[in-house]
């Protein structure tokens, strides 16, 4: 009986190390200062992609062969399931304006990825890493008609 109680508190402790954890967000005015794009669009498309699908065959195939000689995978954060979400954008608010933005977010659950569904408005904070831009549900992201998202404050010019 022990070891099954010992059994089941691990269980629990690795499922639950692998959810999201996110510190509070902060103000409308630090969430922009901490953003490298702020934008307000209608979501024109949401892509589920893999590796596979941007490293194509070959290069999936030399990487496993290297693995097989001992060589250590490069593993990114682009090395898993994401989605990328493409948005007509209405208004910016920092950034360089642009008519269209495309933004990388997690699947959901343990990668705190946003669930955008395509045809609504959002505000959007988002951040560079390498050459793309991502969100996810640590920051203020949200539908531009939930006040929480900031809107009214960053129309307001703070």
């Amino acid at each position: 009986m022990r070891n099954l109680l010992i059994i089941a508190m691990i269980a629990f402790c690795s499922f639950h190390a692998n959810a999201c954890s996110c510190l509070e967000p902060g103000t409308v005015q630090t969430e922009r200062e901490r953003s490298e794009l702020v934008f307000v669009g209608r979501v024109s498309s949401v892509e589920n992609r893999t590796p596979q699908m941007d490293k194509g065959w070959f290069t999936i195939t030399v990487e496993k062969i290297k693995g097989v000689f001992g060589a250590p995978p490069l593993v990114t954060e682009r090395d898993y399931p994401y989605r990328l979400v493409t948005f007509k954008v209405s208004e910016t608010f920092k950034g360089s304006p642009a008519t269209n933005f495309k933004v990388v977010t997690g699947m959901g659950g343990g990668d705190c990825g946003y669930s955008f569904e395509a045809g609504k408005e959002y505000v959007v904070y988002a951040h560079s890493k390498s050459n793309w831009v991502n969100t996810n549900i640590c920051s203020l992201t949200g539908p531009a008609s939930d006040p929480r998202s900031g809107l009214a404050v960053l129309r307001s010019g703070f």
